[in-house]
């Protein structure tokens, strides 16, 4: 995908913004009384099955998980869904160049997806698969309700449709000679009668609800490209079946055409949520999870999320879903990723090279999620090394090391010290602050800002330790000396443990390895 400057996003804000946008700070939760989350729907992308998983696919996921896992700890009941979008004409291009039937394909490719989630350590609910029966049944009720809500017709349409987006393109979508800005290829002039969902109709209603909503869709200059959209774009219906392949969900009642892959696939929200025992209807849906509290997607399908999804849900009378999180492209060395550019970061060999939580740490930690964001294995390894590796990992050796050989058994710092005195203590102070400052960042989607309020701790501690000198004092005849000494480690020891758990979101294993 093409990275695309951020410039141009503030640029739209400004213009857009309006006095009627007003700041959103963080996402809104379910509460429970305690004040915890209650509950929590996250869902990512349904990744298009025609190739192996790359790592914009793996970059939202880890995002749903980090959310999920903090959700989790503040006691919710989560349902993260992942999965693939498995229909449409190129996938079944892409079987074909490999004498395969798109059956095999796809599910060839699950396992492709299903053993990456695995080795990054997702931690997902739900996995849909587009290609389900229950999800069939799911689609034939959608379509009916929106036909019978008046907003599908037929009719004869002529326009230029790139096969990699499965999309006819409008005039923005292109550059000159009708190349497609994320593919890079020439569209093709197509004519087909197809059938078409009533998108003017919710014209008005859409741009209610995003005004009405200022935190639907975020970051908010993003927002304001939507409103820019729904103001000056003319009104217009799209195209929601195609009759140039055979690989889809067949129209109710017309098998000449299968249902266009954005009408099926944003429906593997709902289908993916149901269990086995469950009937595929909607209205079983909305018992099991839905409406999706966050949508975590990419900025280039902004449009089928904002605009096409929530329309056929105001259509077929469901609820919309609350956020729309987005996320900007990737770039490696500041150049976009191609094939043709042999740059391509593949996700398994980083992860089986570096580890998971490596990777979790640097596209989560590190990257600023609403913005484009550009890795380099050099910035990679520095900063996972020296924030990780080095402020948390040699903290941890240096007292453990200190601990094992001093303390005769486990012990806490809260016995050996008196309320006061605890409490001006430096590590305490900053691990007391920490939570709030963490939970804060994580519910607005900050996760640089929750890492490294997080982290603050082993600053603090590590500053700290080189004040007391502890292994110095350690080395005393003076009991009281070795005594105070002990106590500070304890102290840290304590403040290395709550660092630890509010990093568990972003870094599940080496934060279960420091508890262990």
């Amino acid at each position: 995908e093409p990275a695309q400057s951020d410039q141009d996003d503030a640029a739209v804000a400004e213009e857009a913004q309006g006095p009627r946008r007003k700041k959103v700070s963080s996402l809104r939760f379910n509460r429970s009384e305690n004040g915890g989350i209650k509950n929590l729907t996250v869902t990512t992308p349904l990744f298009y099955a025609n190739g192996a998983p790359h790592i914009g696919s793996a970059y939202p996921t880890i995002a749903a998980d980090v959310v999920s896992r903090y959700a989790q700890m503040s006691g919710g009941d989560v349902h993260f869904v992942t999965g693939m979008d498995e229909h449409g004409e190129k996938i079944a291009k892409t079987a074909e160049g490999k004498d395969m039937t798109p059956q095999q394909l796809v599910d060839s490719i699950a396992g492709d997806f299903q053993g990456l989630w695995d080795k990054l350590n997702i931690r997902n609910q739900h996995f849909a698969r587009t290609t389900q029966p229950k999800h069939r049944e799911i689609v034939a009720e959608m379509w009916q309700r929106c036909l019978d809500s008046g907003d599908i017709y037929k009719k004869d349409y002529e326009g230029w449709y790139c096969v990699g987006c499965e999309a006819y393109l409008d005039a923005d979508e292109m550059e000159d000679d009708h190349v497609c800005k994320i593919h890079r290829k020439k569209a093709e002039l197509r004519r087909e009668e197809n059938y078409f969902f009533r998108l003017s109709k919710y014209w008005e209603k859409l741009t209610q609800h995003m005004e009405d909503n200022p935190d639907f869709l975020l970051p908010q200059s993003r927002a304001s490209q939507v409103m820019v959209w729904l103001d000056k774009d003319n009104k217009r219906d799209f195209s929601i079946s195609r009759a140039s392949t055979d690989w889809g969900i067949p129209v109710p009642g017309d098998d000449s055409q299968v249902i266009y892959v954005w009408f099926d696939a944003l429906l593997g929200y709902l289908s993916s949520l149901l269990r086995p025992e469950d009937p595929a209807t909607l209205d079983t849906c909305l018992k099991r999870g839905w409406p999706a509290d966050i949508h975590v997607i990419g900025k280039d399908i902004m449009r089928f999320h904002a605009l096409y999804w929530p329309a056929m849900l105001m259509s077929a009378g469901l609820p919309l879903p609350k956020h729309i999180v987005t996320h900007g492209f990737l770039t490696k060395d500041g150049l976009k990723m191609g094939k043709s550019l042999g740059n391509v970061v593949e996700p398994v060999p980083l992860v089986e090279n570096f580890g998971a939580d490596a990777v979790r740490f640097f596209f989560a930690g590190c990257l600023s999620f609403g913005q484009d964001g550009d890795f380099a294995y050099e910035s990679f390894i520095n900063q996972v090394n020296s924030e990780l590796a080095n402020e948390l990992g040699n903290l941890l050796q240096r007292i453990l090391t200190l601990c094992r050989k001093n303390l005769p058994e486990p012990s806490g710092p809260d016995c050996l010290y008196e309320e006061a005195e605890l409490q001006a203590h430096p590590v305490y102070r900053a691990a007391l602050a920490a939570p709030a400052e963490v939970a804060a960042a994580f519910e607005r989607f900050d996760f640089p800002a929750a890492t490294q309020a997080a982290l603050r701790i082993a600053n603090v501690a590590n500053a700290h330790i080189m004040v007391v000198v502890p292994w110095k004092k350690l080395k005393s005849e003076d009991e009281q000396v070795r005594g105070e000494a002990l106590r500070e480690l304890q102290v840290m020891a304590e403040g290395v443990r709550i660092c630890a758990v509010l990093l568990a979101p972003v870094t599940p294993s080496v934060s279960g390895k420091v508890l262990e």
